[in-house]
């Protein structure tokens, strides 16, 4: 791939790098007004924004990517600290604006500011200490059924390759409950595009999971983005490096798998979660943030993803922690194929890893501060839970 410079705002001492190349359960949860947006005119101080409100992430990219700019696919076709709502009508809102009959009328109209006149001053439909702001939850699974069924796939593709890869729902740890999903590779692959694919996959048809591949259609329109939240567990003397690489989640734009792929995997020695095939297209941007960490071995991880294909940037966050963003370019809009699981470079021949709770919420205002990780039902106050 051709190396060019993109235009990005990179935080200080954040490591960037620019690529370019020639081209189910369902439920509504609310989110805390403790983390909403403060105001219109701050894109990044608040958590959320409403649907008038500017804001949004102009955001970046960073090392090299693992692989190529793949579309390869399923089996079938192959993250506002500093002004939220606070109680007695404090700053922030729905439209950038105050509280509603916030008791003390704080929150001036449309920027997030103080007092601009009586009781309950400010935007239409601000939040208070009292009101949440609403997230759907499209799709969730915790093993606990012990089968497939919540999976396009039916299936974790434990029929792929040799017998050197296996997968199934297993009894032997959990983030919760008492099941989880564990996949296993005892040794290298060369077939088969020299690639290891045990893993489950979703197609959605709008905001809807299918119960089999049609491979057509379109997926999920999120124009405030969706967050995807799963824990996973490693265990591996494997060193990432040289086209060595292991990848925990792959979506697509394209029911078809036609666009490129993007992923979020290991790829290098300092183990740190590297999205890839950013650079597809008019090419993208990744940017590691100052003090990002290794993906830790031998215990339970939270990842945290926040995607948005209409401003076309990914956040990344690890145990809380932001780890990177990412920008990229498509042509859809929309998000309709996604995997998880065992999908690494056919050189990996030691490794176990075990996924659980695993939930993808479609965001029906806008996140501003990728400070904070939209972890639904954790860190962020459900106020309504599915």
């Amino acid at each position: 791939m051709r190396k060019t410079s993109v235009e990005a705002r990179p935080s200080t001492n954040a490591a960037v790098e620019r690529r370019s190349s020639t081209r189910s359960g369902r439920g509504r949860v609310f989110i805390a007004s403790s983390v909403l947006a403060a105001s219109s005119v701050a894109c990044g101080s608040g958590s959320f924004e409403g649907p008038d409100a500017s804001g949004g992430a102009s955001t970046s990219a960073g090392a090299s990517a693992s692989g190529t700019a793949s579309t390869s696919g399923g089996r079938n076709a192959s993250a506002g600290a500093n002004s939220g709502a606070g109680a007695g009508g404090s700053t922030g809102g729905m439209t950038g604006s105050g509280g509603a009959a916030g008791a003390s009328g704080n929150g001036g109209a449309g920027r997030g500011g103080s007092a601009r006149g009586g009781a309950g001053s400010g935007g239409a439909a601000g939040v208070t200490g009292g009101e949440c702001a609403s997230a759907t939850r499209l799709w969730h699974e915790d093993f606990e059924t012990g089968d497939y069924s919540r999976w396009t796939s039916n299936t974790y593709g434990n029929a792929w390759g040799n017998d050197c890869q296996s997968n199934a729902v297993a009894t032997e740890r959990a983030v919760s409950g008492t099941r989880s999903q564990r996949s296993e590779i005892t040794c290298a692959y060369t077939a088969e595009e020299n690639v290891h694919r045990g893993y489950g996959g979703l197609q959605f048809n709008g905001d809807d999971v299918l119960p089999g591949y049609t491979n057509t259609g379109e997926g999920i329109d999120a124009p405030y983005g969706v967050v995807n939240t799963f824990h996973s567990w490693l265990d591996t003397d494997t060193v990432f490096e040289n086209g060595t690489w292991f990848s925990f989640w792959t979506v697509n734009s394209s029911c078809d798998w036609s666009e490129p792929v993007l992923t979020l995997g290991l790829e290098d020695s300092a183990r740190r979660l590297a999205a890839a095939h950013y650079a597809a297209g008019a090419g993208g941007e990744r940017i590691f943030l100052p003090g990002a960490p290794a993906f830790p071995l031998g215990r339970w991880v939270r990842i945290t993803i926040y995607l948005n294909y209409h401003d076309q940037v990914l956040h990344v966050w690890q145990d809380g922690q932001q780890v990177s963003r990412v920008t990229f370019d498509r042509p859809r809009t929309t998000i309709c194929q996604w995997h998880w699981g065992a999908y690494a470079s056919g050189d990996n021949d030691d490794l176990v890893l075990f996924e659980d709770d695993n939930s993808i919420w479609k965001l029906d205002q806008r996140w501003t501060d990728f400070s904070v990780e939209p972890w639904f039902g954790g860190s962020v106050s459900a106020c309504n839970a599915p």
